[in-house]
């Protein structure tokens, strides 16, 4: 924890993807989306810690002695392109996020982690667009009716806040997914619609948050002394949507760097991008994250907004060592 401030936390990340835009901020122990929110330098400045380093990074720099302890600021555990599901682009060799909270329960149990520093510590959770995309990317017919495909989601994620809350966790926090229907990367789907989001996509989507909802609201009976809020992501990018100029988009349906249809059949960095001049006046920086501007708008609401945005209290409140009570 912070020696700063007797209020600051130690964030700890677990997140299925990093954005290709900026620095992951606040990184914790997710349980995401469109890799829509990773908590940008805007949100260390929030909190008021410096950002935290990965996981391999550290765990290299105490083998070769370069350091003697792994950071007391937080850990970053997360791995691009995993998902909720262990099977969600293994190929690639991503680390599931089974994978990395086992990375997590090895340093609790070495001690190479402090078991009071984890019981103060911030877990957030954002993770599941890269398996509800990758359903609709399949070529044969899925195992799963899109129903059970969420439900199976939902049961990894009930599996994941249950030995985080064993290890030690307290405070956390689940964030919803985006629209994942409207990501620019539908245009590589076949059957998906260009003109308008993939309705199908977002159907599953809006399950899975339901469901990531009712298992925050179970956290307080289910695991007692902790705290756990939701973050409606998905309807704060469809106010954007919604009214883009009013938050300072003239784009919100094209990445700014890509090309081809929205923006979306070729990947930011991969021969044959291009860059818009404006990327902040885009609602996605690529053909499946978000812009710097959209992050600094979420960032922002979930720090300090409303019950509407998110609940039972934002981020600034679960930061500041409230208890049970005050939140009931």
């Amino acid at each position: 924890m912070s020696q700063q401030s007797s209020h600051l936390v130690t964030p700890f990340s677990m997140l299925e993807t990093i954005t290709l835009t900026k620095t992951v901020l606040l990184r914790l122990i997710s349980l995401l989306t469109v890799p829509v929110f990773f908590i940008t330098p805007l949100g260390a400045q929030f909190i008021g810690i410096e950002l935290q380093k990965p996981y391999l990074e550290a765990r290299i720099a105490v083998i070769n002695g370069s350091r003697k302890d792994y950071p007391a600021n937080g850990i970053n555990f997360a791995s691009a392109g995993s998902g909720v599901l262990t099977e969600t682009n293994k190929d690639w060799g991503v680390i599931p996020i089974q994978d990395q909270l086992r990375q997590f329960q090895a340093l609790v149990k070495q001690s190479q982690i402090d078991k009071n520093l984890v019981q103060q510590s911030f877990f957030f959770f954002e993770s599941g667009s890269n398996d509800i995309f990758n359903y609709f990317l399949q070529f044969d017919t899925p195992a799963l009716a899109p129903d059970a495909y969420v439900q199976a989601m939902l049961a990894e994620v009930a599996k994941l806040i249950d030995q985080l809350y064993n290890l030690g966790a307290r405070r956390i926090a689940v964030f919803s997914l985006g629209q994942v229907g409207c990501v620019p990367a539908r245009a590589l789907l076949p059957g998906a619609p260009v003109d308008r989001c993939y309705g199908k996509m977002n159907v599953m989507v809006k399950n899975y948050n339901k469901g990531l909802e009712s298992l925050v609201q179970n956290v307080p009976t289910k695991y007692p002394g902790a705290i756990a809020v939701f973050g409606g992501v998905y309807d704060l990018v469809q106010r954007f949507r919604a009214n883009p100029t009013r938050y300072g988009f003239s784009d919100v349906s094209s990445a700014c760097c890509g090309d081809g249809t929205l923006g979306g059949l070729v990947q930011c960095g991969k021969e044959g991008y291009k860059i818009c001049e404006n990327p902040n006046a885009f609602l996605f920086w690529d053909y499946f994250h978000p812009s710097e501007h959209a992050y600094k708008l979420i960032s922002k609401a979930l720090w300090h907004g409303k019950d509407s945005v998110i609940r039972p209290v934002n981020l600034k409140s679960l930061s500041n060592n409230i208890s049970l009570s005050t939140i009931h």
